[in-house]
C-alpha cells in the first residue's frame, strides 16, 4: 500500500504528468469557453424572439437548445426576416 502511495506521488510530481494534467485543463477551459459563448448566443436569440412574437413553446426552445453554434448565429440572422412564429417554427424545420 504504502509503495502504491509512493508511486502515485512520484508520478504526479512529474513532469510529464504535470505537461498532460496542463493540456487537459487548457482544454477543458476552451470547451467551456465555447459552451459559455454558445449558450449566451442562445440566450440572446430566445430573448429577441420573446420580444418579438411573445412566449417561445418548450418544444421550439427545445429544438433551439439542440443547434450548432453556426446555427445559432444563422437563426439570429433569419429572425430579422421572420413576420410571425411560424417562419422560426418552419426555420426549425428546415435547419435542424
Amino acid at each position: 500500500m504504502s509503495r502504491q502511495i509512493l508511486r502515485e506521488e512520484m508520478m504526479r510530481e512529474s513532469v510529464t504528468y504535470q505537461d498532460i494534467l496542463q493540456q487537459g485543463q487548457k482544454q477543458g477551459e476552451r470547451i467551456g469557453l465555447q459552451l459559455g459563448l454558445q449558450q449566451g448566443k442562445l440566450e440572446l436569440v430566445i430573448r429577441q424572439l420573446t420580444r418579438r412574437f411573445g412566449r417561445i413553446p418548450e418544444e421550439q426552445q427545445d429544438k433551439m437548445n439542440q443547434l450548432s453554434t453556426v446555427q445559432i448565429e444563422d437563426l439570429a440572422e433569419a429572425l430579422l426576416d421572420f413576420q410571425s412564429r411560424s417562419d422560426l417554427v418552419s426555420w426549425l424545420e428546415n435547419n435542424s
